[in-house]
């Protein structure tokens, strides 16, 4: 945990996770004790060893992973109500020998996923160029020069240099400040900027750490020089990015769609099974009965519904994926 002879040793594990605990208070941490325990110095780290931690921490992004797989995608879907329905019917009419039935119902259903899920590809890869368009770099010491990163390459135990209009690139201390004002309304939802300074700080909530700087905040005035303590998903804001990935609630429209298929699939089953219960009782069950009610759930189920919400949708796939 200490510098030996100018060299970096190796970050003790132990101290890294104990700072990044759950609701641990890195900023109650005096600034000589976050050196050492981060094993770096104020002059930064070497090249070499910031390599070593990119590997070892993986790069500076809040979600790393944005994109679904085709089979989920098209899992999703096919788990839809109406969706269900129609391939039931076309089931049902592979197994009577009525081939013409099965394959234009499933032709449907193919042509609507696949629009579908284009839409959806279509909005991830506009994201992705975006990312790539908006090139983020922050000013890091390394050798104890600055020079010019990209934000994914910065590592725990950086000293990252922050002007006024520079965004927070990740979880750190103050080791230097003249004048430093920070906005963190993303975080605290305090609308005016907050004071940052060096200093020891008891304080227990983010909100009251005038020394500590968080990812996704942004410097609004003065300078400062901050310790990076925690990068990428390790970080507060990149904690609250994962848990809106994860756990996206549906939409309104969404819920609504969901309990129209539901109700379409229950009057559909309720009609299927009296027309072929009445035909039953009254004579014999038979194979144009039988294809009489796969005929009356194709006719019942509007096949091209999830086509047309997948165009007409004020709320795209878009919204859903990176919201």
């Amino acid at each position: 945990m200490t510098i030996a002879h100018g060299r970096y040793s190796e970050v003790s594990s132990d101290h890294y996770n104990r700072l990044l605990a759950l609701n641990e208070t890195f900023w109650n941490e005096s600034n000589d004790a976050l050196l050492r325990g981060l094993a770096t110095q104020k002059q930064g780290l070497t090249d070499a060893e910031a390599e070593r931690r990119l590997v070892r921490y993986g790069p500076n992004l809040s979600v790393l992973n944005i994109r679904r797989s085709l089979v989920i995608k098209f899992g999703r879907r096919i788990a839809e109500p109406l969706i269900a329905i129609l391939l039931i019917a076309a089931l049902i009419s592979g197994v009577v020998g009525d081939w013409q039935s099965l394959i234009v119902i499933v032709l449907i259903v193919l042509f609507s996923i696949a629009l579908d899920v284009f839409q959806e590809q279509k909005a991830e890869n506009t994201v992705e160029a975006l990312r790539r368009s908006v090139a983020i770099t922050a000013s890091v010491l390394r050798d104890g020069r600055p020079v010019e990163l990209a934000v994914p390459e910065i590592v725990p135990g950086d000293v990252v240099e922050l002007r006024a209009g520079d965004l927070v690139p990740a979880d750190g201390i103050v080791l230097r400040s003249r004048g430093a004002l920070a906005n963190e309304a993303i975080l605290t939802g305090e609308p005016y900027p907050a004071e940052k300074r060096c200093g020891p700080c008891d304080a227990k909530s983010p909100v009251d750490a005038f020394n500590a700087l968080f990812s996704g905040t942004s410097l609004v005035g003065g300078e400062a020089v901050m310790l990076v303590v925690a990068t990428g998903g390790a970080t507060r804001f990149g904690a609250i990015a994962a848990s809106l990935q994860d756990k996206v609630a549906p939409t309104a429209f969404e819920r609504g769609v969901h309990a129209l298929g539901m109700l379409i699939l229950r009057l559909t089953g309720f009609l299927v099974l009296f027309v072929l219960l009445t035909q039953l009782i009254k004579h014999a069950l038979s194979l144009e009965s039988v294809l009489f009610a796969v005929a009356l759930a194709v006719g019942l189920t509007p096949e091209l519904l999830p086509m047309v919400m997948t165009v007409c949708s004020p709320e795209q796939p878009f919204r859903e994926r990176h919201a």
